[in-house]
């Protein structure tokens, strides 16, 4: 449109200069103002805009106001999203051309973008009042009373529209809009169902006005409507998925899932096409958890998805993380370690399969794959401190260190940071080395104040060392606050305050994380409360709680002396 505009413009101006009164006062100056706008328009045309500006200004003090030329540059500094600008000119030359379709129009266009919605409308009402037709004005018209929220007001002008055009993709599909904002659902309905037959083959328009029925409880319309839009496209995700959709929550698992497996099992769609149906299913999943039903059915699409993407590695991630989710392990861990193999820097796939081993104290492979890693992603602070962590369950304290230390000085927020940071101090602390474990538990406190493992460990080793207790006391309490039943925290508070010579308060904290852990209880703890009943002076008691410390541990052989003396 602004290309035959600006023609348009140029043969005015030509017209103008073949005058006999233009003849007579032609001068050097105008046809300097003449070349000047002439290159303006050209420039504006290459989106050159701020060259077009120099020229039409040129020209403008060349040649004076003209409408033509006023429309121009407002149109340029309309470009150049100068609105003051752009409204002063388009202004001008409205007022020198008031029944100029593009001027006004222009102008409207101008006040629109500026958020006047009333000058907007009373422009294109003006314009419409010259041509009562114009399909533009009309729809910009509509358009405007929306963003005004006259939501009938903008039906009503696009039903004249329509009148003049007939059926009309952009028009329902702003009736649509209206309708939808108005919250009249079965109106909104109507004018999906006008699109759909306005423009049959639009898979879009079948998927919004599926997803529509199905809101309403017309489920088996939605699934007309997508059987519709999988005859034109078989392969179409979002079919796919709203059809998948409707099944669920008809609680046809095995439709859905039968459903999602074939397009996954698809060998000639693209892997990376599959991703988001894959995906799909693995949130339905994780929306109803219980659901053994779908969370059998998501497995199997995941595998197909697997089988049929054998060179993919969002495809192992993908799986290797639901699996995780559900607590199949193995699963995990083999697809992670495909997912690793095929996409060697996948960052998510490694940490994942590192966090994986740890807690099935897998500590050997953690630290084989935790170097793997570290090559394949390198300075990555979660690789950093899993291996590290690996290293420190495994009693290899220094080279626990080394890595907890690097962990710390890479990128990563203040909460990880402190986690990092209190691990750092745990391996010191075994490596005997307090200075340094209390510097790091501090640092940990400093980035995060509400890590309260960092708060329960520090006043642990202060408590084991005997050390500034208060400190300790402190830390235990505050730890216990954000964590009242952790069996853990308990057992730190009962030590301190066995340290500091309170036996009462320790028995009653350290018979509570006994009770809470029951025959989790470690061997340690254990061990604690037959302290505490030997200060207390029940030696009977002492030696039930000895026993069963020994029982549990073997290794604490120092313990049957106690017992037996």
């Amino acid at each position: 449109m602004k290309k035959n505009l600006h023609i348009l413009l140029l043969s005015v101006l030509c017209f103008v200069a073949s005058s006999p009164l233009w003849a007579q006062v032609q001068s050097k100056k105008t046809v300097s103002g003449t070349k000047a706008f002439v290159k303006g328009l050209e420039a504006f045309e290459n989106n050159e805009y701020e060259r077009s500006l120099e020229f039409l200004l040129e020209a403008s003090s060349q040649l004076g106001s003209a409408s033509g030329l006023n429309y121009a540059l407002a149109d340029t500094y309309f470009a150049m999203e100068d609105i003051p600008n752009a409204a002063l000119y388009g202004k001008q030359a409205v007022e020198q051309a008031p029944a100029n379709k593009w001027y006004r129009f222009k102008l409207a266009q101008i006040y629109r973008n500026a958020g006047e919605n009333q000058a907007t409308l009373n422009e294109l009402n003006t314009l419409l009042e010259y041509y009562p037709n114009d399909y533009d004005a009309l729809f910009m018209l509509a358009d405007t009373y929306r963003d005004y929220g006259e939501y009938l007001k903008s039906n009503e002008i696009l039903d004249q529209a329509l009148k003049l055009t007939g059926p009309e993709v952009s028009i329902y599909l702003l009736k649509f809009r209206n309708f939808e904002a108005l919250g009249i659902r079965d109106s909104a309905i109507v004018q999906l169902e006008n699109l759909r037959d306005a423009d049959p083959d639009n898979l879009n328009t079948l998927n919004l006005l599926s997803e529509y029925y199905a809101s309403t409880g017309k489920e088996e319309n939605a699934k007309d409507v997508l059987s519709e839009a999988l005859e034109r496209n078989a392969r179409d995700p979002q079919s796919l998925m709203n059809l998948a959709g409707i099944y669920i929550q008809e609680q046809k698992w095995d439709s859905a899932g039968i459903l999602i497996s074939a397009f996954l099992s698809d060998k000639v769609i693209l892997p990376e096409q599959k991703l988001m149906v894959a995906q799909y299913m693995v949130t339905k999943q994780q929306e109803a958890p219980l659901n053994t039903q779908l969370k059998k059915q998501t497995g199997l699409a995941l595998e197909a998805y697997t089988k049929s993407s054998v060179e993919y590695g969002p495809a192992f991630t993908l799986s290797g993380q639901y699996f995780a989710q559900i607590n199949e392990v193995d699963k995990a861990l083999e697809n992670l370690e495909k997912g690793t193999e095929l996409l060697p820097e996948d960052d998510i796939a490694w940490r994942l399969r590192l966090q994986l081993l740890l807690s099935e104290n897998r500590l050997e492979e953690a630290i084989e794959v935790g170097q793997k890693a570290d090559k394949n992603v390198p300075e990555d602070s979660f690789i950093q401190f899993f291996l590290g962590s690996a290293y420190m369950l495994d009693d290899r304290n220094e080279e626990a260190v080394t890595w907890l230390e690097q962990a710390s000085r890479a990128p990563a927020r203040k909460p990880f940071k402190s986690v990092v940071f209190s691990t750092l101090g745990n391996a010191y602390s075994n490596l005997g080395n307090s200075e340094e474990a209390d510097r790091v538990y501090e640092l940990a406190l400093r980035y995060d104040p509400e890590n309260h493992n960092a708060m329960n460990n520090y006043a642990y080793n202060l408590s084991v060392r005997g050390e500034n207790l208060e400190r300790a006391k402190e830390l235990a309490l505050r730890a216990l606050e954000l964590d009242a039943e952790n069996a853990a925290y308990l057992d730190t508070m009962g030590w301190v305050f066995f340290k500091l010579g309170n036996y009462e308060k320790a028995k009653r904290f350290i018979k509570a994380s006994v009770d809470i852990d029951g025959k989790d209880t470690s061997a340690e703890v254990l061990e604690h409360l037959g302290d505490v009943y030997e200060k207390l002076g029940n030696v009977k008691e002492a030696k039930k709680w000895w026993k069963q410390a020994l029982e549990k541990d073997s290794k604490r052989s120092y313990l049957k002396e106690k017992i037996q003396s």
